[in-house]
C-alpha cells in the first residue's frame, strides 16, 4: 500500500467530520437567518398594528371631541332660543327692554307669521331654517339711536337676526324749544331667524 493511500485512509474520517461540521455551520447560518428573517417580520407585524392600532384610537378621540363639540354648540343655540319654538315673548319683551334702556321715544313692532328660509335645503342636521319678519317703526333724535338699537336686540335676541332694509326719513323741523321732538323716523324690516326639525316644519 502506498504511503498516500495509507494518509488518505488516516485522514479519512477527519474529513469527514470536518466536512459534516462545515455542513452544520452552515445550516446553522441558514437557520439563523430564517428566524431573524421570521423575527423581523414579525416585529414589522406588530409595528404595523400598533401604528394602526394609535391611528384608529386618535380617529376615535378626534370624533368624539368633534361630537362633543357639536352637541355643545347645539346646546348654545337650543339655550339661546334659536333651536325650537319661537320665543316671541322674548322678543317682546326684549324690544320693550331696549326701548326702555334707549330711552327710545317710542317703538312700535309687528312680527308677522313663522315662514321657511327661500330655498331651504336643511342644515343636514334634520333641522330647517325658519324665518319671522317684523316691522319696526321708530321715532329718533339722531342716526346714532338706530344703531344702538339695533346691536342691542341682535345682542339680546333669541334667534339670529338679520336686518333686511332701514329707511330714514327726516321729519318737519320741531320748534326750537322743543329738544326733545323726533327728528327721524326709522321704518326698518327684520328676520329672526330660528331652526325647527324640518318634519315640523312641513
Amino acid at each position: 500500500m502506498s504511503p498516500v493511500r495509507t494518509e488518505l485512509q488516516l485522514l479519512r474520517w477527519p474529513l469527514l467530520r470536518l466536512a459534516l461540521s462545515l455542513l452544520a455551520v452552515v445550516l446553522a447560518g441558514l437557520l439563523s437567518q430564517h428566524f431573524i428573517k421570521q423575527a423581523e417580520m414579525r416585529a414589522d407585524a406588530a409595528a404595523l398594528a400598533a401604528a394602526q392600532s394609535r391611528d384608529a384610537a386618535q380617529r376615535m378621540q378626534n370624533e368624539e371631541e368633534d361630537i362633543r363639540a357639536k352637541i355643545a354648540a347645539y346646546q348654545a343655540l337650543a339655550a339661546h332660543g334659536i333651536i325650537g319654538p319661537e320665543r316671541r315673548l322674548d322678543w317682546v319683551e326684549l324690544m320693550r327692554k331696549v326701548q326702555t334702556e334707549r330711552r327710545l321715544l317710542g317703538l312700535e313692532f309687528e312680527i308677522q307669521p313663522r315662514q321657511p328660509w327661500p330655498g331651504n335645503a336643511g342644515s343636514g342636521s334634520g333641522h330647517a331654517f325658519m324665518y319671522s319678519p317684523m316691522r319696526v317703526q321708530i321715532p329718533l333724535l339722531h342716526e346714532e339711536d338706530l344703531l344702538r338699537f339695533l346691536a342691542d336686540v341682535h345682542a339680546g335676541a333669541a334667534a339670529f337676526t338679520r336686518l333686511r332694509s332701514c329707511r330714514l326719513l327726516r321729519l318737519a323741523a320741531a320748534p326750537v324749544e322743543d329738544r326733545l321732538a323726533p327728528q327721524l323716523n326709522a321704518e326698518c324690516q327684520l328676520d329672526w331667524i330660528t331652526l325647527m326639525p324640518e318634519q315640523a316644519a312641513k
